[in-house]
């Protein structure tokens, strides 16, 4: 992180997404896990936990944002409504150690109603793409969205805040 660009709650199509679903009358949080360039597990599930999940949460991750909440389930057994992966990374070349290495829960889909995966085909991030096969291999019922031109949908790749096909998987019931 630097002073040169915002921190990763306020980067991207995040916060677009956060402002519409309030507008929209949701309560929306997105908590600023730290040490992002060198996260900790227990560090980020102690401040994930400080939030209320529900089943009628849905929970949306970016990047290894997404291998946590999978982890974090996994491992907590909680039910929610919806799990949104966008460029979904679950470090399968144990870059970052131990923080995501968990086994995919197989019972996911009998807590989660829907499990949504973004994907874009021009994806620079390794491992996205590994990560992505294995979610769709064990929850076969998840829902894939693929994308052209979104890189890791990233606001430098595409070019635009807004997020309109997110918003709009976040509304549907």
């Amino acid at each position: 992180m630097s002073n040169d660009y915002p921190s990763p709650s306020n980067s991207h199509w995040i916060p677009w997404l956060q402002k519409q679903l309030i507008m929209q009358g949701h309560t929306c949080q997105t908590p600023e896990m730290p040490a992002p360039f060198k996260p900790s597990y227990q560090t980020w599930k102690r401040i994930f936990s400080q939030f209320e999940v529900t089943p009628e949460t849905s929970l949306i991750g970016h990047s290894c944002g997404c291998g946590f909440l999978l982890k974090y389930l996994s491992e907590t057994e909680q039910q929610i409504d919806k799990l949104i992966l966008v460029a979904p990374w679950r470090d399968p070349f144990e870059k970052l150690g131990s923080f995501l290495q968990c086994d995919f829960d197989p019972s996911l889909p009998d807590r989660v109603k829907d499990i949504h995966i973004f994907f874009s085909l021009d994806e620079p991030v390794s491992g996205v793409s590994e990560t992505v096969g294995g979610v769709q291999s064990l929850y076969t019922k998840s829902t894939y969205h693929e994308f052209k031109n979104h890189g890791h949908f990233c606001l430098e790749e595409m070019k635009t805040e807004a997020f309109p096909e997110l918003l709009e998987i976040c509304l549907k019931d």
